[in-house]
């Protein structure tokens, strides 16, 4: 077994999801804010019974360590509506930043994409200053094929988006597709 899992997220999963989450620095360049708990427990008790890359809506798995299974973070993944392209994005708790899981985990999950539906390109959306995002999306073959000046919690900001086609993809640093 690797050391990362792609997998559903949990009810068990609260405690540390919402320590990641609620983690400012963690945060900072995410699309989502903090929850109150019972906000947070309906979200990931949506996502455990959602089918796998729906088209046209955002969903998220869980990141777990390979050893333990305890969460270490989450991917989220949006389907276009034609399934040709699909954005992913990703969450790596603090204690575990900086020893490539988060490379694993990603790199698994573009993977699984590429399995498991008919999307050609893979896409991400990084703010210019999450360098260890941008970091991360490099080692993992994708290009910054963009950069747009937008707005981002009313604060402009530089955003890069970041792309990779289908192609072969090597199987034994990725973590398994979690089942459907």
């Amino acid at each position: 077994m690797g050391r990362v899992v792609l997998r559903r997220l949990a009810v068990a999963d609260l405690r540390r999801f919402q320590a990641y989450r609620h983690d400012p620095d963690v945060g900072r360049y995410q699309g989502w804010e903090p929850q109150p708990d019972d906000e947070a427990t309906q979200f990931i008790e949506a996502m455990s019974q959602v089918d796998l890359f729906p088209r046209g809506a955002w969903f998220q798995l869980g990141i777990a360590d390979g050893s333990t299974n305890e969460l270490i973070g989450d991917v989220g993944v949006c389907v276009d509506a034609d399934a040709r392209r699909a954005e992913v994005g990703f969450t790596i708790a603090r204690v575990a930043q900086g020893r490539g899981l988060g490379t694993e985990a990603v790199r698994g999950l573009i993977q699984c994409i590429f399995e498991q539906t008919d999307v050609a390109e893979v896409v991400a959306v990084t703010d210019q200053r999450n360098i260890p995002a941008a970091r991360l999306l490099e080692r993992i073959g994708m290009r910054n094929m963009e950069t747009r000046h937008t707005s981002f919690r009313g604060e402009p900001c530089i955003e890069h988006v970041w792309t990779i086609s289908r192609a072969p993809v090597t199987r034994s640093a990725a973590p398994r597709c979690p089942s459907a």
